[in-house]
């Protein structure tokens, strides 16, 4: 009875030497996993109201917010080179943005760039 008795206690032991820790381990992981999901779907919310609002600021042109006449649109250089934004185009001679710019409307209302 006595050699049963060690036996179990050395088993018992061991059980609770690396049971333990494999269970504290097991749950951290199912709990990070849990974390990573939840960042993953905020993430791919947030890209989707980025596009969302991407695609709301890439149909709004300056041109139409100031109702340009068509010889005013000819000789708009952010009409003429209309893939980049009118606030890039219109820049001062040393590159800094005009104060008209900053608080026309389509500037305010574009994204803010994100470093990836």
């Amino acid at each position: 009875m006595e050699g049963l008795f060690g036996t179990g206690a050395v088993v018992l032991g061991l059980l609770l030497r690396f049971g333990i820790p494999i269970l504290v381990t097991a749950f951290f992981i199912w709990l990070l996993r849990r974390l990573d999901e939840r960042w993953q779907r905020e993430a791919n919310q947030l890209e989707a109201v980025n596009m969302e609002e991407h695609s709301l600021f890439s149909n709004l042109r300056c041109w139409i917010l100031n109702d340009c006449t068509p010889e005013q649109r000819e000789r708009c250089p952010a009409f003429i080179e209309a893939v980049r934004p009118c606030w890039q185009v219109h820049r001062n001679g040393n590159g800094g943005m005009k104060d008209e710019c900053i608080g026309c409307e389509i500037f305010q209302a574009a994204p803010i760039p994100v470093l990836v």
